[in-house]
């Protein structure tokens, strides 16, 4: 007599191991690590504005970090709300979580609240609402270059932003740009977007400068374990040129919030650099194959948009004359990586 083989059984296991394991394989962000582990194919997402934010937020994408075209044939992906004074959509930055993308941007130059609107196909987003993240602190006199990014070891989104306090501003202590503006890195979080907690200050370089257009992201230093895995956020000094500003430089932490480093780095691309000698902010930063990229806007360069990238985030090699961009002058957006599955079918080459 045949022994009898319980296939049917064993197709059973094997689903419901799979759908055990997909429980729990984390969803990938801006801020999360990507790594050999990840189980999609990226996308290089960029959104941006155009002119003084007015029109509306665009988006670009790229298969390789070089080569962008448009998504939604060049066409406003949402347009900007109608809040009187308060109605630009400058410097827009998205994350993926969960199913869903959340972008968050400045409204005004005179500002106390950042934009904020959620999406699952990044063509449809819902109606933009205003968050007062200053709420019952009035001394401010702007919020500037929101960065929303999610953190896995608090489960928590992670909201920052530049601004101006006056406390901040006239204390004399000659950390002012040169626009008259003193600014410093704050932060809300949340686990909704419906109940924030209270802005706190999140870094102040020491000595004081004025520092704007912070980016956080993780850095696994291509190994499994754990124990060497640290956070690296780069960020902007603001103070004039001729004081050793208007560039890019790199702070770390063992941890997603903090503390960072408080002496900046050196400058890595922008004034003062052999990499686009000039003005440069608005960066982002991450790694991919063990290559960092990062980004950002130079508007008084040559470059539409900028890339640099390295190694080992101390020796950078200059990309910008290698990117082709659908249109000129984008305007400080956030490029991040998203899987190519969730937004296959916007992509114009498929």
């Amino acid at each position: 007599m045949k022994k009898r083989h319980h296939y049917p059984q064993q197709i059973f296991q094997i689903v419901c191991f799979w759908i055990i394991l997909s429980t729990f394989l984390p969803t990938l962000t801006a801020a999360e690590p990507i790594t050999h582990k990840a189980i999609h194919n990226k996308i290089f997402l960029l959104p941006y504005f155009l002119g003084n934010g007015e029109t509306g937020v665009y988006l670009a994408y790229s298969r390789d970090g070089l080569n962008f075209q448009w998504l939604n044939k060049g066409k406003v992906v949402m347009p900007a709300p109608a809040w009187g004074e308060e109605s630009l959509t400058r410097d827009p930055s998205i994350v993926y979580h969960n199913g869903e993308f959340h972008m968050v941007w400045t409204t005004s130059w005179n500002a106390r609240s950042i934009g904020y609107a959620h999406s699952k196909d990044l063509l449809h987003w819902n109606p933009a609402q205003k968050i007062d993240v200053w709420q019952d602190f009035t001394a401010v006199k702007n919020t500037w270059s929101p960065e929303v990014h999610w953190d896995p070891e608090k489960q928590e989104f992670l909201i920052l932003w530049s601004s101006t306090t006056l406390a901040e501003l006239e204390d004399k202590d000659d950390s002012e740009d040169s626009h008259g503006y003193d600014q410093r890195t704050y932060a809300i979080r949340t686990r909704d977007f419906k109940t924030f907690t209270k802005p706190k200050l999140f870094y102040s370089p020491q000595p004081e400068i004025s520092v704007i257009d912070p980016f956080i992201t993780h850095d696994d230093h291509n190994t499994e374990s754990t124990a060497d895995d640290r956070w690296v956020m780069v960020i902007k000094n603001e103070m004039p040129a001729e004081r050793g500003g208007k560039n890019l430089r790199l702070v770390f932490s063992k941890h997603m919030q903090g503390p960072y480093e408080t002496t900046l780095g050196p400058p890595i691309v922008g004034a003062g650099t052999s990499i686009v000698n000039t003005m440069g902010e608005g960066p982002s930063l991450f790694k991919f194959n063990k290559l960092w990229y990062l980004y950002w806007d130079a508007p008084g360069s040559e470059y539409s948009y900028c890339l640099a990238t390295s190694p080992d985030l101390i020796h950078w090699t200059n990309r910008s004359q290698e990117m082709s961009l659908p249109t000129k002058h984008m305007r400080h957006g956030t490029v991040i990586l998203v899987p190519e599955n969730v937004i296959a079918g916007q992509l114009s080459d498929k």
